[in-house]
């Protein structure tokens, strides 16, 4: 009966996990309708108070400031079409708007890893020139399981590979806090040479995995629950009337 309870429970749960990303899509597809977000409207908060701002996710933006290129930061282990590579992260500096001076994480695309050396990185130039950089709000940047601590970074290094950038890392690698939240941008514009990807995942991407992990779940609570009701009820059953009314053509 606790593994018939047990997978059930799972089943209602991939269920759960399938309808959350649909009503996300859902919301993606109304966001996408909505003016795109400049720089009065992004929240001058930090990203070490992250918890209390509620950012339109997903809705589509536009900002305009200076890339940090030797800030730039590779987050490493993250896969793409079944190929293995980085997230490039890059700091833009919003040169307006209330915010104007500070940071924004810019999440700019996946570059593939050096099959021969995985410490080598894509080399580019950004320009120095202000540049206007779309794409949609995010919560914040990619983030993924670490084992452990990572060490603190060397400001005097120029762009560095880790697992996962949080507001301590940033505070110690730009000298301050980012803003909250994050831009994945989306348009064509990259590095010169750089093959930078952008397809990012959309947030109904991998519900008919959820429903059939559900399906698979249903399908084991309800052999489960046969073997329940045979072993527990219906053989005892059927042994006691064979018992008490015993066949006479049997030796």
């Amino acid at each position: 009966m606790l593994t018939c309870l047990t997978t059930a429970g799972l089943g209602r749960w991939q269920l759960q996990r399938a309808d959350d990303k649909l009503s996300a899509a859902a919301l993606m597809q109304r966001r996408a309708a909505e003016a795109a977000w400049n720089a009065a409207d992004w929240p001058c908060a930090s990203a070490d108070r992250q918890a209390s701002v509620d950012l339109p996710v997903d809705r589509p933006a536009q900002l305009r400031g200076r890339w940090l290129g030797d800030r730039t930061v590779f987050l490493d282990n993250r896969p793409m079409d079944g190929s293995s590579g980085f997230i490039v992260l890059t700091p833009l500096r919003l040169s307006h708007g209330p915010c104007q001076g500070q940071v924004l994480l810019v999440q700019r695309g996946w570059v593939p890893r050096d099959v021969q050396d995985r410490q080598r990185l894509p080399a580019w130039q950004d320009t120095d020139a202000e540049v206007t950089v779309p794409g949609r709000v995010a919560q914040q940047p990619s983030r993924t399981y670490a084992i452990g601590d990572e060490a603190a970074p060397d400001a005097r290094q120029r762009r560095v590979i880790r697992q996962n950038a949080d507001a301590a890392f940033w505070q110690a690698w730009l000298g301050q806090a980012p803003l909250a939240g994050a831009l994945l941008q989306t348009d064509d514009e990259r590095p010169a040479g750089v093959a930078l990807l952008r397809r990012w995942t959309p947030p109904g991407a991998g519900v008919g995995k959820h429903q059939a992990y559900a399906a698979q779940w249903f399908a084991l609570s309800a052999i489960a629950a046969g073997l329940t009701l045979w072993f527990q009820f219906l053989r005892p059953l059927h042994r006691a009337r064979s018992l008490a009314h015993p066949d006479p053509s049997r030796p």
